[in-house]
């Protein structure tokens, strides 16, 4: 009696010890620092990138262009003035500092215009199809804050 016991106890502490390690899943990157953690200076050490399991962006249909971040909508932009750029890289993965004409949504070669009477500063049209075009606004803005 007492042998069985000790051999269910012995099984139990044995299976218990046995996680599936899930418990601390995606709390790091693959570079082993912690997201949540979040200091600049780990993020420079693992090569800037954190991978997409592990971290998502705040806004879909952002866009990096002129040192400011613009978020794509569905508004729909019937008059621009010209085009001042167009996106150069479709970002897969969130990275610690985003270049110039980059998005995490739009493909590259995706032109990005001037709106008629609108500043740069204040919004941008995207050329959602050929001669289609929508809103972009940069994010302080949709926050409500300065940069």
């Amino acid at each position: 009696m007492k042998i069985g016991m000790i051999t269910i106890l012995f099984i139990v502490i044995l299976l218990s010890a046995c996680g599936n390690g899930n418990d601390t899943k995606g709390a790091n990157d693959t570079n082993g620092v912690s997201i949540t953690q979040g200091t600049e200076d780990k993020l420079k050490q693992s090569n800037d990138t954190v991978t997409s399991r592990d971290a998502s962006w705040p806004f879909n249909k952002m866009i990096k262009f002129q040192d400011r971040i613009y978020v794509g909508s569905d508004e729909k932009v019937e008059s621009v003035e010209g085009k001042i750029g167009s996106i150069k890289q479709l970002l897969t993965e969130e990275v610690y500092h985003e270049d110039d004409e980059t998005s995490n949504y739009y493909k590259e070669g995706t032109g990005l215009y001037q709106i008629t009477g609108v500043p740069v500063d204040s919004a941008i049209a995207v050329e959602a199809a050929p001669g289609q075009y929508v809103r972009a606004v940069p994010v302080q803005d949709m926050l409500g804050g300065e940069e």
